[in-house]
């Protein structure tokens, strides 16, 4: 529906101030219901005044082009920053993680027990808590971004049958026509769970087929993993994460304090200068380059032009240890430098059969074969 600049305001005295403005795209302005989703969005957020929620200055139009002036949060969005750990940075560090999803319960929190100006609540539900919707700025204070799909209990604004978001982060009961404050909560069980294993956890070419993950796959723990989670963590996002709302938590103050005592049980440093040095060393890491090939050859395999598949990962893991049983413990170059999904290629070539399927992995078996057959010829002094 609309861009978003970088902007600046000017007021008397040469006061100038930068935000971020959010325009509708000029072929819209005549759809009446579009514009009125629009300015419904600025009255909304207008009203959000919470330290972990990007603020809503002004609503306005100039020569028929709508807009809504924001505060701009100077840093990357969580989806970005995974990006970066997938890449080049390794595992975020699970304190920085929890660290995060603590400040988006803060968020969600505040936003769930809003009232109007007579004190009525407005049982506002946000429909969209991602990775793109959370920016973690300079400051290291986490801040969630666009209400413009968020539900409020006097909003109409919904079709029946239609379904708002982006569907790997859903609500099993959303895509069922049931909706209240507990999506959200789900919606952040995943982030959680995401930014804990480095993995998308609901993933797959076509709508249709990622509901019937949301509704069915059995869902593991983050500590499957990643065995530096604790049983506490894992306790907490599974609680997020049970399908029936009526066992999930219950509020974004309980799982925020759950969160705040399992960094209080282990130790964990949390605090806003930590997050921001650790996301702008982040940034400052190269990517990294795969010697052996072996990983663009699986990236070819695949199909990279859906913006879903971001991962090259199995839809429901194959145990690799014995019940009652963890993993050995990497060591921490292991868990801040190596990609996973180069390690797994490398060292676990069923778990690569299982992710390409038989064709693919055929294919990819011919290339292998072509590769150890010029390192033959090599070695008997054929070339």
């Amino acid at each position: 529906m609309a861009t978003v600049h970088l902007a600046e305001t000017q007021s008397a005295g040469g006061f100038r101030k930068r935000v971020a403005l959010k325009r509708l795209l000029p072929h819209l302005a005549s759809e009446p219901e579009l514009v009125d989703a629009f300015a419904r969005e600025a009255r909304l957020a207008s009203h959000l005044h919470h330290q972990h929620i990007a603020q809503t200055f002004d609503l306005g139009v100039i020569d028929g082009i709508y807009y809504i002036a924001m505060e701009l949060v100077s840093g990357p969005t969580l989806r970005q920053i995974m990006r970066q750990s997938d890449n080049a940075a390794g595992a975020i560090p699970i304190e920085h993680t929890l660290d995060i999803a603590i400040q988006v319960a803060g968020a969600l929190d505040y936003a769930h027990n809003l009232a109007d100006d007579d004190g009525k609540p407005l049982s506002l539900v946000h429909r969209d808590v991602s990775p793109a919707n959370i920016i973690v700025s300079g400051a290291g204070v986490v801040k969630l971004i666009d209400f413009g799909l968020a539900k409020v209990s006097s909003s109409r604004s919904t079709q029946v049958g239609i379904l708002k978001g982006k569907l790997s982060y859903m609500a099993p009961e959303y895509t069922l026509g049931r909706l209240d404050h507990r999506a959200d909560l789900f919606a952040l069980g995943v982030v959680t769970h995401e930014m804990l294993t480095g993995r998308a956890l609901f993933d797959a070419a076509r709508d249709q087929d990622i509901i019937g993950l949301l509704r069915e796959m059995p869902i593991q723990p983050p500590s499957r993993w990643n065995p530096r989670v604790t049983p506490d963590v894992d306790n907490i996002v599974m609680t997020a994460l049970q399908r029936d709302p009526a066992q999930r938590w219950q509020s974004a103050a309980a799982m925020g304090a759950a969160l705040q005592e399992a960094v209080r049980t282990e130790k964990y440093v949390t605090n806003p200068a930590a997050l921001a040095a650790w996301v702008e060393w982040a940034f400052m890491q190269d990517t990294r380059v795969d010697v052996s090939g072996l990983t663009a050859v699986i990236a070819d395999l695949n199909d990279t032009s859906d913006p879903r598949r971001k991962r090259n990962t199995p839809l429901t893991p194959t145990p690799t240890t014995t019940p009652n049983s963890r993993p050995p413990t990497p060591t921490p170059a292991t868990l801040s430098r190596a990609p996973r999904h180069a390690t797994d290629a490398k060292t676990n070539p069923v778990q690569v059969v299982r992710k390409l399927g038989v064709a693919r992995a055929a294919l990819l078996a011919l290339v292998l074969a072509a590769g150890a057959a010029s390192a033959a010829y090599f070695a008997l002094g054929l070339f």
